[in-house]
């Protein structure tokens, strides 16, 4: 494949590294602190070199450029996810403009699985690093010529070259700490509420850790298998270790467990609870896990170590649904799971994607007896089968037609699976699963029609104004 490229690297010392998390990171006007942009910046500077982070979500994309300018790398890496992507070409795109001769690194999952279409339509973007990345960066950074580092992409004269895949790190001890003081943590807003272990929850910044990379499933909408390759865990002691760090030097005391599946591997879950208990580590944390990766003695052990929350990929109420999507989980145990996690005295949050493959107002209805027989504390639900690269769900669907991977060259951040249901049917499914209300009953009825009176009236309000507005000037 060819490319008509300017610039060729073929590998030399860089002293200074810029990382960026792009300013399109933040969900629902939230952004955690850019823990692998942390976890490579550890690595760095662990052999010496000169690293800085700046974060979009807190300084703007004015922020970003500002930092360039001031820093002056020879390297700068943007963490590149799917929904975000047209911003990090953007960037990019600047960074190559301001001074040529930067080389543009890109990483994470949408660089992982989409490299091809990056390199062949993005001219700015020099590499793409390919899965994980702290080693890769750190050979490219030292000046490692650039056909023998494996697990990257890159431009040589006007010929994109993919070299071999780079073997996982079996022990991830051997990672450097994040280097969390490159960030401002005290930045972030809060996220939480109540007061749980002695910790205020809305007043303390929240700060993500990982204990292990992965997930033991491969379900159908998720991309995580292809990044992760399975499943791997920390040592409790090397974890708690870092908990240590973040409370007694920091002094951060609420955590989220920012793992795929925090306890798929439940033995060394448990471990890293004792190993928390044993220490005394004061703090107030929450994770997400599958609902087969519990048992009671476990919800225990978290429990006593400061969880206060659990977030279970329950994903359907529908048996049928689950086996559809390749879930290798049951209603039953979703059922088992939670109510054991509430009587644990843990909250329980339920994570829902409404408009499967294959739902009906019958799978809904199952979805809406399961929250209502579970009585969860918190549901958390995507209006929408959201369809990324790298999934089985994406391959069906352009095996149907239904997207290409010229999509991913457009603005628009995601793509949802509409073959089976319309805007309209995926509105009601979503109003039946957050008012817990089963589609075709008269309690549906009455507060749906009650909904849509409401979105009328507001619209009607808007357009009032507007017309009101437009008269006046005319």
């Amino acid at each position: 494949m060819t490319v008509n490229s300017t610039t060729v690297h073929r590998g030399k010392p860089i002293t200074r590294v810029l990382l960026v998390n792009p300013d399109s990171a933040a969900q629902e006007g939230y952004s955690n602190p850019p823990l692998g942009l942390a976890y490579l910046a550890g690595t760095l500077e662990r052999h010496g070199i000169q690293v800085r982070i700046v974060d979009g979500f807190l300084v703007g994309r004015i922020g970003i450029e500002q930092a360039v300018r001031e820093f002056d790398p020879g390297l700068v890496g943007i963490t590149c996810y799917t929904p975000g992507r047209t911003s990090v070409i953007d960037i990019a795109k600047w960074v190559k403009t301001y001074r040529r001769d930067m080389i543009t690194v890109l990483g994470g999952p949408h660089a992982t699985i989409m490299w091809k279409q990056i390199m062949i339509n993005y001219q700015q973007v020099d590499m793409c690093v390919l899965g994980e990345g702290e080693q890769t960066l750190l050979e490219i950074v030292l000046g490692t010529p650039y056909a023998q580092i494996t697990g990257v992409v890159w431009r040589n004269d006007d010929v994109v070259t993919k070299n071999l895949p780079r073997k996982y790190i079996e022990n991830l001890d051997f990672i450097p700490f994040p280097a969390w003081h490159l960030l401002p943590l005290h930045q972030y807003p809060n996220r939480g509420s109540g007061v749980h272990n002695g910790i205020d929850l809305s007043i303390e910044p929240r700060i993500s850790v990982v204990f292990s990379r992965g997930c033991s499933a491969s379900c159908s909408f998720c991309s995580t298998w292809w990044i992760w390759r399975g499943h791997r865990c920390r040592s409790a002691a090397n974890m708690a270790d870092e908990l240590e760090l973040l409370n007694q030097q920091h002094g951060f005391r609420h955590i989220i467990f920012a793992d795929d599946a925090f306890s798929a591997d439940m033995l060394a879950a448990k471990t890293l609870c004792q190993e928390i208990i044993t220490r005394r580590i004061k703090i107030a944390w929450l994770a997400t896990t599958r609902v087969d990766a519990v048992d009671h003695e476990l919800l225990q052990l978290m429990r006593e170590s400061g969880c206060y929350e659990i977030s279970y990929g329950v994903e359907s109420g529908s048996q049928r649904i689950l086996d559809l999507m390749g879930k290798k989980a049951t209603v039953q145990q979703a059922k088992e799971a939670i109510i054991a996690t509430k009587e644990t005295g843990i909250r329980a949050t339920v994570l829902l994607i409404v408009g499967n493959e294959g739902e009906t107002s019958e799978s809904v209805n199952e979805t809406v007896d399961f929250l209502n027989d579970t009585d969860p504390d918190n549901i958390g639900s995507v209006g929408g089968l959201w369809i990324f690269p790298g999934t089985a769900l994406y391959t069906r669907a352009k095996r149907e037609k239904l997207i290409d991977d010229s999509f991913w060259l457009t603005d628009e951040p995601i793509k949802v699976y509409l073959a089976e249901h319309s805007e309209k049917d995926l509105r009601k499914y979503l109003f039946a699963i957050q008012s817990r209300k089963k589609i075709g009953s008269v309690a549906f009825w009455l507060a749906y029609a009650i909904r849509l009176s409401r979105s009328f009236a507001r619209k009607f309000a808007i357009a009032r104004k507007i017309y009101n507005r437009v008269t006046r000037s005319s």
